[in-house]
C-alpha cells in the first residue's frame, strides 16, 4: 500500500481548500456591502457579489483537488 502523504501535510491540503473556499466569499460580502452603499441599492450587489464568490469558491477546490489528476489519454 502506498502512503500517501503525513498527516501534517493532509492538515495543510485540508486548510488550504478551507482558504480557498472561504476568501472568495468574505470578498463578495465586502464589496457587495461597499458597492451597495456606494450606490444605494442595498442588497443587489451584495447577494450578486456572494453567489461569485460561491462560484469561484467551488472553482479553487475543484482545481486544487483535480490539479494531480493527469487528463484522459485520446486514442
Amino acid at each position: 500500500m502506498r502512503k500517501t502523504g503525513s498527516a501534517l501535510e493532509n492538515l495543510a491540503l485540508v486548510s488550504y481548500i478551507g482558504i480557498a473556499m472561504i476568501v472568495p466569499i468574505i470578498a463578495g460580502v465586502f464589496g457587495g456591502r461597499w458597492l451597495d452603499e456606494r450606490f444605494d441599492t442595498q442588497p443587489i450587489f451584495l447577494f450578486v457579489l456572494i453567489f461569485a464568490g460561491i462560484i469561484v469558491g467551488f472553482r479553487n477546490v475543484f482545481a486544487i483537488t483535480t490539479r494531480n489528476i493527469p487528463p484522459r489519454k485520446r486514442r
